[in-house]
């Protein structure tokens, strides 16, 4: 859990920096986040929180004076900060700015700050105070596409798509990137419905592949995982802004035809032999276990574990 630093460290470093605070301008209230009046203006009142390794994290969208801040202002008081944080130990700096003020970045980079990423509204800065080499973990390095293979036992046949703007017209199982906070098989369901207009059900993970540096993943590493679907509906009702055709294909047809994808045909087979000889010999089902966070959980995939061996106490 992040606990604030203490505010008496605060007006120390203020105070080194522009003087002392409640002659200034401020009034002080013991246990209090922060000054209860408004700083005057120029004066950098930055706030940081520790985190469980030691770094300290900095979000200027907190600073109540921010947009009365120059940059010079700004840069005096990041350096005594710094300076601060340098003689308690602290191992790195996470700075987080708003698009709005984008003119901190410079000061901030001149202190020797640099990129860790940057989201819609807002970019990350790190510094890292430690011995040797940063030891900071680099930001999200793949991006995760999920398909779908929905396949009908019934009458043996699975949902294919073509993609509209493609410079072939390969057969391929529709699907798409996985969102945020999404699991896999939610996206696999969604993504068949937003393409196709059927609704399904997640059974069972079938393959994972990896690549790297993919121009589709802007030069980032790719994983795109295959999920097997159950049908619950049958009418297509294709997205023609993203698919050319749609259709339910025999398996048997998708696994020998030429016109598809090298991990399609890979797929369609893998089906064909799970359908032959059981899906048991092919899924990898999920199960939720609780994480080490307390009240998270995760989802873990793997081959199906019989009961026995989920309660056993050892090995004989």
């Amino acid at each position: 859990m992040r606990q604030p630093l203490s505010w008496g460290r605060w007006r120390a470093v203020l105070a080194r920096t522009y003087g002392p605070g409640p002659s200034a301008g401020y009034r002080w209230a013991s246990g209090a986040q922060g000054y209860v009046r408004n700083p005057p203006v120029g004066a950098c009142d930055l706030q940081g929180e520790l985190d469980r390794f030691g770094g300290i994290s900095v979000r200027l969208a907190r600073l109540d004076t921010l947009d009365r801040l120059d940059a010079a202002a700004f840069q005096k008081g990041l350096q005594a900060a710094v300076q601060q944080w340098r003689s308690e130990g602290r191992t790195a700096v996470w700075l987080h700015i708003p698009i709005l003020q984008s003119r901190f970045i410079a000061p901030a980079a001149s202190l020797g700050f640099c990129f860790h990423h940057a989201e819609s509204d807002s970019s990350t800065l790190t510094l890292w105070l430690g011995e040797g080499p940063s030891r900071l973990p680099g930001y999200a390095s793949h991006q995760v596409g999920v398909a779908g293979a929905v396949f009908d036992e019934s009458t043996r046949k699975i949902l294919v798509v073509q993609d509209r703007n493609k410079l072939k017209n390969m057969w391929k199982f529709p699907g798409g990137l996985s969102e945020p906070e999404e699991d896999i098989g939610d996206t696999a369901v969604r993504e068949v419905f937003e393409e196709t207009g059927i609704k399904s059900e997640f059974r069972s993970v079938l393959s994972i592949r990896q690549q790297h540096t993919n121009p589709g993943a802007f030069g980032k590493s790719d994983m795109y995982i295959i999920c097997r679907l159950k049908p619950y509906s049958f009418t297509i009702n294709f997205c023609q802004d993203e698919c050319l055709r749609c259709e339910w294909m025999d398996l048997n047809d998708l696994a020998k035809t030429e016109n598809t994808t090298p991990i399609t045909s890979r797929v369609a087979r893998l089906l064909v032999y799970g359908y032959r000889e059981g899906f048991d010999k092919i899924d990898l089902t999920v199960e939720e276990l609780p994480a080490v966070h307390t009240g998270l959980f995760y989802k873990l995939y793997h081959k199906e574990l019989p009961e026995n061996y989920k309660t056993m106490k050892g090995i004989d």
